[in-house]
């Protein structure tokens, strides 16, 4: 009987939970998931899903592990490992912490956010086919193990770097794994050049995630585009993504939900029918480590490195490392 190819999603919050989920219902791969903090629950009861697109359901995943390094154990090393942890490089080294499920002939799917993400991969991983993708979805992790999802999923992805002599094979390989999402409702876009997706997410990311924190209290993303001065703030920013993001890719943005500049993405966000709550915000107010340095800190650098001014950027990322600080005193 024909193996079926093996995929471990590490990190079992919301994105990996989710897309674990979808991903489990096609009968092409078996799909194990690394918990952290809510193993205890989805180990013995499983995730329950509330999802506008796809309907109630109670997720039991294959295999539940508490580190990459107990899966290995069972398992061996995988066909595809799909990355949905935190990018947080100033606390941890995504790469070093899912190596050893990487094998010769492993294939690693990054699902995070903010920008240059993809380069701790290639400096560890040379060889190995790495995809990036960019999730467009609303998805939040209401308590643990508890998920609700809005009506959209999807997935742009592209082949980031790799073998040279492989990359025909690799290519096929990725559009394996995509179509089994494809084939459980998830939309599915494989580019050869990501980047502008990513940049293109990047324009609420980086823009609503650090305002939310510096607003404070129970703000949703509604709440900020429906105060004048708020929503200026936020189109300043996203003006400097913009700008910045089309000089970094040399592409214009493929314009996801409409949005083709500032004006269109607070008119999208005021438009979303529930309220919005940023991760980052929750992060802070749960004292937690946030993803300051892929959402403002690399930007910023490349911004440097372009010679492209982005002053309500820096102003940012100097207020959200303060608030960070501030939480051990």
């Amino acid at each position: 009987m024909e193996l079926k190819p093996r995929v471990l999603v590490v990190g079992g919050g919301a994105i990996g939970g989710l897309f674990a989920w979808r991903l489990s219902l096609s009968r092409n791969v078996v799909v194990s998931l690394v918990c952290r903090s809510n193993y205890n629950q989805i180990k013995t009861n499983g995730y329950l899903i509330n999802s506008t697109q796809f309907g109630k359901a109670i997720y039991h995943p294959y295999n539940t592990y508490q580190s990459v390094e107990e899966a290995v154990a069972n398992e061996g090393t995988y066909d595809y490992v799909i990355v949905a942890l935190k990018a947080l490089p100033n606390i941890y080294d995504s790469s070093l912490r899912v190596s050893p499920a990487v094998g010769d002939n492993t294939m690693v799917v990054l699902f995070q956010n903010g920008i240059g993400i993809e380069q701790p991969f290639v400096d560890r991983f040379p060889r190995t086919a790495l995809v990036s993708s960019v999730s467009f979805v609303s998805v939040k992790q209401e308590e643990c193990g508890v998920l609700r999802h809005g009506g959209f999923s999807l997935l742009a992805s592209g082949l980031h770097s790799g073998c040279p002599e492989s990359r025909n094979r690799d290519i096929a390989k990725m559009h394996y794994l995509f179509d089994a999402f494809e084939s459980q409702g998830v939309s599915s876009i494989i580019e050869n050049d990501i980047q502008p997706y990513r940049w293109q997410k990047h324009i609420l990311n980086g823009s609503t995630n650090p305002v939310s924190v510096i607003c404070g209290g129970s703000t949703s993303c509604q709440e900020m585009v429906k105060n004048e001065h708020c929503r200026k703030l936020l189109e300043n920013i996203m003006a400097e993504i913009f700008t910045l993001g089309k000089i970094v890719t040399g592409k214009p943005f493929p314009g996801v939900d409409g949005i083709t500049d500032p004006k269109t993405a607070t008119d999208y966000i005021a438009s979303i029918p529930v309220p919005v709550f940023t991760s980052m915000l929750v992060d802070s107010q749960c004292k937690r480590p946030m993803e300051r340095d892929v959402i403002l800190k690399n930007p910023i650098a490349l911004a440097e490195a372009h010679g492209v001014d982005v002053p309500h950027m820096r102003a940012l990322y100097a207020m959200i490392t303060m608030i960070e600080e501030g939480y051990s005193k």
